[in-house]
C-alpha cells in the first residue's frame, strides 16, 4: 500500500469521532425537518451511520480502491428503503461529510476524499437501492437451501440437518452441499436482516446451526487419499465470521489436503507461528486467509505482511477469499496474495498448482546453494 495514503487512512481513523459529529451537526443545521423525521434517537442513529461511512472511508482511500467506500453506501441505501427512511438523507449526509473533511483538515486529505464521496454520492443518484436476494434465482439448489433455511428460521436444526443428511445419502456431492446450500441460504439471512425481515439472534442462530451441521457431515464424508499437502486456513484479526474458512477448510480435507482451520480472528503473529515446522508435523504448503468484510482488508495485508517477514513464509503460497475479493478483481494483488479463491471447489486446481511450484522452486534454491 501507499505510505501516504496509509497515513490519511489512519488520520481518518483516529478523527472519526470528530468527523462524525461535525458531519451529523451539519446536515441537522441544514436541514430542520431531521430532528421531526428521526425523533429522539435519530442523531445517535445517524452517528453510527457516519462511523459506519468513515471507516469504510478509510478503507478505501489505503487501498486506493473506491469501490469499497461505494458499495458500503449502496448497501446502506437498501437498509434505508427497507426501514422506509429517505434515502435521499444519505447523499446529503455524504455531502455534509465531504464539506467537513474539506473545512477540518488539510488538503491532501481533502484530494483523495473528495472523489470518492462524489462518486459514492453519483452511485447513491443512480442506483435504485434494492439488492436482489442471494436466493431469488430459481434451481434446484436454491429452492433446497430456501428449504434448509426456512428449518432454521423456525430453530429446527434436526429437521435441517435431516435435509442434508438425506441429500448427502442421495449423491449429493460434499461441495455442492456446502456451496450450493449452506453458502447462500446464510447469505440470504444476512440479507434478511438488512431487510428487517431477520433479527441478529436468527442470524447468529442460523450461522451457528449451520456450522454444527457442516462438523456433523464432514466425518461421514468419503476422503479422498492424503495428497501430502498441509494448508493453514484462518479469518483474520478482526473478523468474528468463520463460515466462509470453514467451509474451504472441509472441502479441502474432503478432497485429500490436510487442513489445520485456526478460525475466526486470528492474530497475525499466530498466523506466521502456525505456518512454521512444529514438533508434530513440517511446515504449511500453503496458507488460505479469508474476511467476510471490507474493514478486514487491511488485517489481511497486515497478516500477509506478518507472513512473509517470517522465517517460514517467504516463499508460502497464500490464497485470499470472501466478500470483498468477490467484488474487487485485483484485490487479492492489492494484497500481496498469490491468487484468490471465489469458491473453495474451484480454487482447488489453483492451489495444487501454487504448491507444486513453490516447491519446485524451493527445491531448485537449495540446489543453487
Amino acid at each position: 500500500m501507499n505510505a501516504s495514503r496509509v497515513e490519511v487512512a489512519e488520520i481518518i481513523e483516529t478523527s472519526s469521532r470528530a468527523i462524525a459529529t461535525w458531519t451529523v451537526d451539519q446536515q441537522y443545521r441544514e436541514d430542520d425537518t431531521m430532528e421531526m423525521r428521526y425523533g429522539v434517537n435519530g442523531r445517535r442513529m445517524w452517528n453510527q451511520e457516519v462511523l459506519a461511512r468513515i471507516a469504510h472511508l478509510a478503507e478505501a482511500v489505503a487501498l486506493d480502491r473506491e469501490k469499497i467506500f461505494i458499495e458500503n453506501a449502496l448497501w446502506s441505501k437498501s437498509a434505508f428503503i427497507a426501514r422506509e427512511l429517505n434515502s435521499i438523507d444519505l447523499s446529503k449526509n455524504l455531502e455534509c461529510m465531504k464539506s467537513v473533511l474539506i473545512e477540518q483538515f488539510p488538503k491532501p486529505i481533502s484530494n483523495l476524499t473528495t472523489p470518492m464521496i462524489n462518486h459514492a454520492v453519483e452511485h447513491l443518484q443512480q442506483n435504485q437501492g434494492c439488492v436482489a436476494s442471494p436466493l431469488s434465482q430459481a434451481g434446484t439448489s436454491r429452492d433446497l437451501a430456501r428449504m434448509f433455511l426456512m428449518h432454521l428460521l423456525r430453530r429446527d436444526r434436526n429437521e435441517a440437518e435431516r435435509l442434508i443428511s438425506e441429500l448427502s445419502q442421495n449423491g449429493l456431492a460434499f461441495a455442492q452441499i456446502c456451496e450450493g446450500i449452506f453458502v447462500p441460504a446464510m447469505a440470504e439471512v444476512g440479507h434478511m436482516w438488512q431487510v428487517e425481515e431477520a433479527s441478529i439472534a436468527d442470524e447468529h442462530y442460523c450461522t451457528n446451526a449451520t456450522q454444527q451441521i457442516l462438523e456433523s457431515l464432514r466425518p461421514k464424508t468419503p476422503r479422498k487419499a492424503p495428497n501430502g499437502y498441509l494448508m493453514v486456513a484462518a479469518s483474520v484479526g478482526g473478523d468474528m465470521h468463520d463460515l466462509g474458512i470453514r467451509v474451504l477448510s472441509a472441502i479441502y480435507e474432503i478432497e485429500g489436503w490436510t487442513v489445520e482451520c485456526l478460525g475466526a480472528n486470528t492474530p497475525a503473529e499466530e498466523i506466521a507461528n502456525a505456518i512454521a515446522p512444529q514438533i508434530y508435523r513440517g511446515g504449511a504448503d500453503i496458507l488460505a486467509l479469508s474476511t467476510s468484510t471490507s474493514l478486514r482488508i487491511r488485517s489481511i495485508e497486515n497478516a500477509i505482511t506478518h507472513v512473509r517477514a517470517s522465517p517460514n513464509g517467504k516463499h508460502i503460497p497464500i490464497l485470499v477469499g470472501g466478500y470483498p475479493f468477490q467484488q474487487i478483481d485485483d484485490l487479492w494483488k492489492v494484497v500481496g496474495a498469490n491468487a484468490q479463491s471465489s469458491r473453495a471447489s474451484t480454487s482447488l486446481d489453483i492451489a495444487l498448482a501454487l504448491v507444486i511450484a513453490s516447491h519446485a522452486k524451493n527445491h531448485k534454491a537449495r540446489r543453487v546453494k
